[in-house]
């Protein structure tokens, strides 16, 4: 015979029940608790600037697996495998049987539910703050003329850090409760050394001076350490260079602070040199008055520093009378820049062409000497 001896106030059937309605609620419901919290967030405004809804999109999970974490303790509180303190025992009689089904007790499943809700509150800390790093970003682009983006990035770094640190600590506090005994036996100083080396250090220390001196941001193109690419990204430790055959360099910030850094980006005109050989036919006159109109040309042109330009005949090669050109274009992009070579390149053909100026080319004359022909006999 099927009976249950049970306390008359909380029978098992109903704490069953309970259980069952909590955790259904909760597994249903979710999803929307977790839209009104979000929603709820979305209304914080920094300086009244006010964010949209869907940039908390990424606290979508973590706040999911907060609520279902409370709903399953809660339904495991209230169920009948779980005993209170002066409370008594909950048995379920099968026949001659008697089964203890209050086995688990409350401290044990409190001390699970508050290390979760410290391990997901830490992970949504560490989203907000993702999420208002890129707020700052975007508000540095819109208001300021210094490109701040490695100092907010790395700051953001060293909050996700300590955020993780702390919320790792707190997690282990209340699994652990001896946890700083065991840490005092250890040793923390033998800890502390171990888990940072002279190296690690030396790189952090480095990308500290990296965000003061601000040899560059992310985005700039830049040669570093025999590398050449563009910043992608500065971390603790290292920067990430990539190259443009698209490879992608980790160079540890301390080697980046003895380096030479040329940053190209910051270039406010770029310059071109090359030599124009023409031929040795070429007449003075045709000769002065190629490199005067080459000049004036160049005087006229857009995106060039026209009062620097130089036009000179300056040597006699080997195969050509050269005639050296040099000017600086505002044009930096590399795109840009080779826009500009073309268009001055073609220029100056045109106007040799017009001066019917032949461009020289490797040559060689061999001379014989006519006392070197013989007759045929």
């Amino acid at each position: 015979m099927f009976s249950i001896q049970t306390l008359k106030h909380d029978p098992i059937i109903i704490r069953l029940l309970f259980s069952f309605i909590i955790l259904f609620v909760m597994l249903i419901g979710r999803r929307l608790l977790s839209q009104w919290a979000i929603k709820g967030l979305s209304h914080i405004r920094f300086h009244k600037i006010k964010l949209e809804v869907s940039a908390f999109n990424t606290l979508q999970k973590p706040i999911n697996y907060l609520l279902l974490a409370t709903g399953i303790y809660f339904a495991i509180a209230v169920s009948p495998f779980v005993y209170y303190t002066n409370s008594l025992e909950q048995i379920l009689t099968l026949g001659t049987y008697s089964i203890k089904l209050s086995i688990i007790p409350l401290s044990s499943i409190s001390t699970l539910y508050f290390a979760e809700i410290a391990g997901i509150g830490t992970w949504i800390i560490y989203e907000l703050e993702n999420l208002y790093e890129h707020f700052f970003m975007d508000l540095n682009e819109k208001l300021s003329l210094i490109d701040n983006t490695v100092f907010i990035r790395y700051l953001s770094r060293i909050i996700n850090f300590i955020t993780v640190a702390i919320g790792a600590s707190i997690t282990l506090t209340i699994l652990v409760p001896n946890l700083s005994n065991i840490v005092t036996g250890v040793g923390i100083g033998g800890v502390a050394v171990a888990f940072v080396s002279k190296d690690s250090l030396a790189s952090i220390i480095s990308g500290m001076l990296l965000l003061l001196d601000k040899p560059f941001v992310i985005g700039d193109w830049v040669s570093v350490a025999d590398v050449e690419g563009i910043i992608e990204d500065i971390s603790f430790r290292s920067t990430r260079i990539r190259t443009f055959t698209q490879g992608l360099v980790i160079i540890p910030n301390n080697t980046i602070g003895n380096a030479n850094i040329t940053n190209w980006s910051r270039m406010e005109k770029r310059r071109v040199s090359f030599d124009l050989g023409v031929s040795y036919d070429t007449s003075i006159e045709k000769l002065s008055y190629c490199t005067d109109q080459i000049r004036k040309m160049l005087l006229h042109m857009e995106d060039l520093e026209s009062e620097t330009a130089l036009v000179h005949f300056t040597n006699f090669g080997d195969y050509s009378l050269n005639i050296k050109i040099v000017y600086y274009t505002y044009a930096t992009q590399y795109a840009e820049y080779l826009a500009v070579q073309e268009r001055v390149n073609l220029n100056v053909l045109k106007i040799c062409e017009l001066n019917h100026i032949e461009i020289a080319f490797p040559t060689q004359t061999v001379l014989i000497p006519p006392s070197s022909l013989g007759t045929n006999s």
